[in-house]
């Protein structure tokens, strides 16, 4: 109980891809961008030449759509791209002044989304066009040149920068790799010594709660006792091996529940929450328990309930007064599913400040969009889970019992 306050192998290579760990990054913003700039080329020129002809009208738009392909596209779209600019800069009516903007988008582009050769090749090929086509134009030569010298200009700026975008990418999508690489050999490291430590130590306890619990030199109430704690301890085991066996796989990671099966292992909150309490009135509490409301909580509400009020449960054993008595509350509904523990202690002082236990109960509540709060108040200690409620079917009557 805690206070209120709060080296890779190919086989690792493949788990990380396995799991998901590269994803296609997000090329919206340079579709944006793209989008912006050339509807910028579109508006500049239209107020310079008042209304175009419509065959520079027609390059303007066709430079719009291509320009914003590239970044989906790469291949198809610079190649298209490149096509229709060869294409403006050969004929005789047209000038190559109607895609100015989205050529410097797209050299930022070739450095962008191709590697630092081939962009540079494509940049020079397309100014030498450009030098041919000004050449045997003699009627605007000199606009075409002008353009020429500004692009190559351009392209010594924006040609670096789209290259240095480029390899940080490629550099952060390499670390995602080998960090799902540690990721997926530290998972299988933790499977490996929770099944030689933790695994071992609970089935060799079960076991020996087996036989002491059938052996007749001890009286009945302390056989009574071990056949409970083998009970307690062989569940135990059976959901640790199950997360282990999710610990192991090397499938696209999803929810735990399901791949373990656990998600199926409460039925019934209310008669889950009552069993708790049954053991802390077993280990020497006098607990009232008390069901009321008819909300039902879906599969992962009532599993998560269920293990916050183990934890609750175990909290009480280990920190309450065991001469004051204990409330275990569940409340259904209407709005908000209620687990609430109230006890006693010794000295708020001895009250751990931090602890997994607590935190672990956030963790599993904020998993569901729920909340934990805790209150120490004049030498009580009040526990509380709360949840939204997202369905009302009916729920068997409410029950009180006092143990």
């Amino acid at each position: 109980m805690t206070a209120a306050t709060v080296p890779s192998s190919p086989d690792a290579h493949r788990r990380a891809g396995s799991r998901g760990v590269l994803t296609r990054p997000d090329r919206s913003p340079y579709v944006a961008v793209a989008i912006v700039l050339g509807l910028v080329n579109l508006g500049a020129n239209v107020s310079l030449l008042g209304r175009p002809p419509a065959v520079d009208l027609g390059f303007m738009l066709v430079a719009l759509v291509l320009i914003s392909i590239i970044p989906l596209r790469p291949l198809a779209g610079i190649a298209s791209y490149m096509a229709c600019w060869l294409l403006l800069v050969s004929l005789p009516n047209t000038y190559s002044t109607d895609m100015v903007v989205t050529n410097l988008v797209f050299l930022f582009f070739l450095g962008r989304f191709l590697p630092p050769w081939p962009a540079t090749a494509l940049c020079l090929g397309a100014t030498l066009a450009q030098l041919v086509s000004a050449s045997l134009h003699v009627d605007r030569s000199a606009i075409d040149l002008g353009i020429t010298l500004f692009q190559l200009i351009a392209a010594a700026l924006l040609l670096p920068i789209g290259a240095l975008l480029r390899s940080s990418e490629r550099s952060r999508r390499a670390e995602a790799r080998r960090a799902g690489v540690r990721f997926d050999d530290l998972r299988h490291e933790i499977a490996r010594e929770m099944h030689d430590l933790v695994a071992y130590s609970m089935s060799q306890t079960a076991l020996r709660a087996q036989r002491a619990s059938m052996d007749m030199s001890y009286p009945p109430e302390a056989r009574q006792e071990f056949a409970a704690l083998e009970s307690t301890a062989s569940d135990a085991l059976h959901e640790l091996r199950l997360l282990l066996r999710t610990l192991r796989q090397d499938a696209p990671a999803q929810d735990i529940a399901a791949a373990t099966g656990l998600g199926g292992v409460v039925a019934d909150l209310g008669t889950a929450v009552r069993a708790i309490s049954d053991d802390v009135a077993g280990s020497g509490f006098d607990v009232t328990f008390r069901s009321l409301g008819q909300a039902v909580p879906t599969r992962s509400q009532a599993t998560t309930l269920s293990r916050v009020a183990r934890e609750m449960g175990a909290n009480i054993i280990r920190h309450a007064d065991p001469r004051e008595p204990v409330t275990i509350t569940l409340v259904l509904g209407p709005e908000s599913i209620r687990l609430v523990s109230t006890n006693r202690i010794d000295d708020e002082a001895h009250l751990p400040s931090s602890g997994t236990g607590m935190l672990g109960m956030r963790e599993r509540l904020a998993a569901i969009d729920g909340t934990l709060t805790t209150l120490a108040d004049s030498g009580s200690w009040i526990v509380t889970a709360s949840v939204p409620v997202i369905n009302t079917r009916p729920d068997p009557p409410a029950m009180e019992k006092t143990s």
